[in-house]
């Protein structure tokens, strides 16, 4: 029994979850608000056309049903998740939409990583890595101007190419991925850690002022 609970304890420590909310663009969010500005029109409309023509009140209601279907349609479509899955040196990533699809973006094993780094300079306000020049280009952040947004150089086992995965890690998940990296990668990356540190402490500083 000792053993079994020893093994159980092992692989909890080889495997973490993550679950990132896909934050609304601007785009979508225009488009939700005027999917809001219309439902209201729809009803106003949809009380007067019936009064001045009670026999196509019927019509109303389904121009009424479309408004309300329109801002269903927008909204559910707007909530998307994607899921980190690190399971002993591997990675997976999974986009789920409407909390019922999946779509699997990538997979790929830690150790093959050729490259880690912050996806935004802070400094410069400018990208660390030029996509443009990537063939393949997977997103899975949160949003692509949070300083915490990371991108990583992997080989994917799905599609069995080099690609560029952009995506939002926490900090257990950086803590995951950071043994199975190259002496290299580590030492980048225990540089990255440190300046977030660092403008983790001004931050509070400036905020104490």
């Amino acid at each position: 029994m000792k053993m079994g609970k020893l093994m159980d304890l092992s692989t909890m420590d080889n495997y973490y979850e993550q679950i990132v909310v896909k934050k609304m663009s601007s785009t979508k969010k225009i488009m939700v608000a005027l999917g809001f500005v219309l439902l209201i029109l729809g009803i106003i409309g949809s009380i007067v056309f019936a009064q001045i023509v009670p026999p196509l009140a019927f019509v109303a209601l389904l121009l009424l049903g479309g408004c309300i279907y329109l801002i269903y349609y927008l909204v559910s479509n707007s909530r998307v998740e994607y899921e980190y899955t690190f399971v002993t040196g591997e990675m997976r990533v999974e986009r789920i939409k409407r909390q019922l699809k999946r779509r699997k973006v990538c997979a790929f094993d830690v150790k093959a990583i050729d490259d880690i780094g912050k996806y935004n300079n802070l400094e410069t306000g400018k990208r660390n890595i030029d996509i443009s020049k990537q063939n393949l280009i997977l997103r899975a952040e949160d949003d692509d101007l949070n300083p915490g947004t990371y991108y990583v150089m992997i080989h994917d086992k799905i599609r069995h190419k080099p690609a560029v995965l952009i995506f939002s890690p926490d900090n257990t998940t950086l803590d995951k991925l950071r043994p199975y990296l190259s002496i290299e990668l580590k030492k980048k990356f225990l540089t990255i850690r440190n300046e977030d540190k660092l403008l983790h402490k001004k931050q509070e500083a400036a905020g104490n002022a």
